[in-house]
């Protein structure tokens, strides 16, 4: 995996509460999709501010 797609995956994994409150994590043709644990520990802000 490319240096620019590791960090983005691990600013991903942080905004949304840590590896710890993922239960699964899956993909349709353009997202990705989590379900979380906890719903409340996710930035969805920062998440949304990401640049890919």
């Amino acid at each position: 995996m490319s240096k620019k797609y590791e960090e983005l995956a691990q600013q991903i994994i942080e905004g949304v509460g840590g590896k710890a409150n993922v239960s699964d994590v899956y993909h349709c043709q353009t997202r990705l999709r989590f379900k979380l644990i906890d719903e409340s520990k996710a930035d969805k802000k920062a998440i949304e501010n990401l640049k890919a």
